[in-house]
């Protein structure tokens, strides 16, 4: 069964199918769909590092459901300068470089770029809402400040 999904980054060739399987592996792995979550709620391309910030303090969030994000406390146990939160980012950092973001790639969804560092979707945002949904990952596409990200009911 073909999906609807074009990859749409090149006018000048014919856009690709981005299959059902491809789809679903996409969706297979949590940090997959964090990334996807994510350019989904922002427009322009973002610097991988803003990306695997936000994973590691999401994986983080999740491990520890006690943390609240308003709280000071919980602010220091994610800060940058605490040793699980930066042996966690170096982790996610690499599994992106060479698992999850080339992975994305290969499927036509998303371009990623060496030279730049630069992570974009090569999809509508609006196409992949639906597939995060069904991941149990909502995405707030109006959202022009902080994204608002809410993962099986836990908020990122």
């Amino acid at each position: 069964m073909m999906s609807d999904t074009r990859n749409s980054i090149d006018d000048a060739t014919e856009p690709r199918l981005i299959t059902s399987t491809d789809l679903f592996a996409a969706f297979a792995v949590k940090r997959r769909q964090y990334t996807l979550a994510y350019l989904a709620a922002h427009p322009m391309p973002v610097s991988i590092t803003d990306l695997a910030t936000f994973i590691t303090r999401s994986e983080l969030k999740s491990d520890d459901s006690s943390l609240d994000a308003t709280d000071d406390m919980a602010e220091r146990q994610l800060s940058h300068t605490n040793g699980r939160y930066t042996d966690r980012y170096e982790r996610v950092l690499t599994d992106l470089y060479h698992v999850h973001l080339p992975h994305l790639s290969d499927a036509g969804l998303l371009t990623a770029t060496d030279e730049t560092e630069l992570v974009e979707l090569t999809v509508d945002r609006c196409v992949l809402s639906p597939y995060l949904d069904l991941a149990g990952v909502t995405v707030d596409l109006d959202s022009t400040t902080d994204i608002d990200i809410e993962i099986d009911g836990d908020s990122a």
